[in-house]
């Protein structure tokens, strides 16, 4: 599990790292070094060709330690600073670097910078780092515009300058190659389009720890998953493994059932019982597409549930673990009262709401209860809280963060990237390509997250699992184009067999 940290967190935990009587400096070298090492690894630093832009404030001075350490080691480094405004460690950097005649230092001067990059092997974009705020201006914007279009190689130090913590890039932000966060993951590298000016992130742990009230933002990696799967012995039995009751379809929407049901049979889950309106299951079901699904049929109204269905549900003493509803039911009334009244029936049943059955929530708070986990994407959030998709997915991260502390249960707000938050604790999902950007991908994943439940896997944790999972399915296809939803299903398979016996 990695920290990932917004520009306040990132300030706030170098001065915490001060606190402890580490000089500012000292965690400057630590920061040049681990970013050296990194490059190390892709480039042969003797007789290398770098150009250093280097900004005003500590960012700057990160960029000339670092052009210190790249002479040291045998490149040929010219260092471009501003005129004038220089933080005190960038001063005490140029000094060092001047006094030891390592390369030569000179102002912005767009002429001669266009002339230095463009016979550069490499370019280290020191310019903002965490201390930008927007819009880029000269002389800047023209350093950056210079090294967009002509630098080979883009290395930026911390977050690519131009860059917000909230993924927004300025129209003259730096487009790096790769990037070397220092400290911790930062939300910038993860929100887009931030994550496209990024390239290849890498990341460079200070050597401390982090306070635990500093930090509400997480990223999990693969061996945090594998943790994270329910244990098998191998002397268990279908009833081992869960029972999930999928409530989706209509006469709309009949994909639906199928997609979700497939999603629960992904995730391992012993016994799946999918309930459909009566009318329904001749589309569904026919010709036995899904064999391993126990199919349920209930009376309908014109193709989807009735609340009157919870009680059909009840009196044949269904017997499940835990619940998906809302994939395809519509938003009709009669959905309406069917969801309403089925949470109300089984208010300690894990239960993934998706889909049409959040508007049971719109216009009114959350319900306050644990088991839940919601599962939205921008548009159906906004249309719920009344705010517009765009600010939604603008704002994701705070969103989630914000809502997720008026009610004790999950949310998941669907997108790139998806973000999990529960009681103000945020997870930052890494996983996931454009490939998900179809019809259905959604139903998908809460059938995955209800077959966890199912599991006995705590809300949280399993949408953190079935999230991560989800996108690495698309990950893993050799296109993000030509995909059918069912083809991620199945590359569920591969995801597993990655994830249980890694290389």
């Amino acid at each position: 599990m990695r920290y990932v940290l917004t520009f306040s967190h990132s300030k706030s935990y170098d001065k915490w790292i001060e606190s402890l009587g580490v000089g500012a400096d000292t965690l400057m070298e630590i920061a040049a070094y681990g970013v050296f090492k990194e490059l190390e690894g892709e480039f042969e630093p003797r007789d290398l060709d770098v150009v250093v832009v280097a900004g005003k404030g500590n960012n700057g001075g990160d960029g000339v330690a670092l052009a210190r350490i790249l002479a040291t080691s045998g490149a040929n480094v010219r260092v471009y600073v501003p005129e004038n405004g220089h933080s005190p460690l960038l001063q005490k950097q140029l000094k060092i670097f001047r006094e030891l005649e390592l390369g030569s230092v000179r102002v912005y001067d767009t002429g001669r910078l266009k002339v230095d990059v463009a016979s550069s092997d490499l370019v280290i974009d020191a310019l903002f780092g965490v201390g930008f705020k927007g819009p880029m201006k000269p002389p800047f914007s023209d350093v950056a515009d210079v090294v967009n279009e002509y630098a080979p190689f883009v290395l930026s130090v911390d977050v690519p300058s131009g860059v917000d913590e909230n993924g927004q890039a300025d129209e003259h932000a730096v487009k790096a190659d790769m990037t070397v966060c220092l400290g911790g993951m930062k939300t910038s590298v993860l929100l887009y389009p931030g994550r496209v000016f990024a390239g290849d992130v890498r990341v460079v742990e200070f050597g401390f720890p982090f306070p635990d009230d500093l930090f509400p933002y997480y990223m999990y990696e693969l061996q945090d998953i594998k943790e994270m799967l329910p244990r098998r012995l191998g002397n268990e039995h279908k009833g081992s493994f869960g029972r999930v009751a999928i409530f989706a379809g209509s006469f709309q929407y009949p994909g639906t059932a199928y997609l979700t049901s497939l999603g629960a049979l992904r995730s391992g889950v012993g016994l799946i019982y999918t309930v459909v309106p009566k009318s329904l299951k001749h589309v569904v079901n026919s010709p036995s597409p899904l064999p391993d699904v126990i199919m349920v049929e209930v009376p309908d109204k014109r193709g989807t549930f009735v609340k009157e269905n919870v009680e059909y549900v009840v009196n044949i003493k269904l017997p499940f673990n835990s619940i998906v509803v809302g994939p395809g039911i519509t938003r009709s009334p009669s959905a309406m009262e069917f969801v309403n009244t089925l949470l109300r029936t089984f208010p300690h049943v894990p239960t993934v709401v998706d889909a049409d059955a959040l508007f049971v929530f719109k216009n009114k708070p959350f319900p306050d209860n644990p088991n839940l986990v919601l599962t939205p994407h921008p548009g159906e959030l906004g249309a719920i809280t009344g705010k517009s998709p765009a600010t939604v997915d603008r704002e994701r991260v705070e969103i989630a963060k914000r809502l997720s502390r008026t009610f004790p249960g999950v949310l998941v707000l669907k997108g790139a990237p998806t973000v999990i938050a529960h009681n103000g604790e945020v997870v930052i999902n890494p996983t996931g390509s454009t490939a998900l950007s179809r019809g259905g991908s959604g139903d998908l994943l809460s059938g995955l997250i209800g077959g966890f439940l199912a599991q006995g896997v705590k809300p949280f944790e399993a949408a953190v699992l079935a999230v991560y999972l989800h996108g690495l399915a698309a990950d893993l296809l050799p296109s993000e184009r030509s995909f059918r939803v069912v083809e991620i299903a199945d590359a569920l398979r591969d995801v597993f067999a990655l994830v249980e016996n890694p290389v």
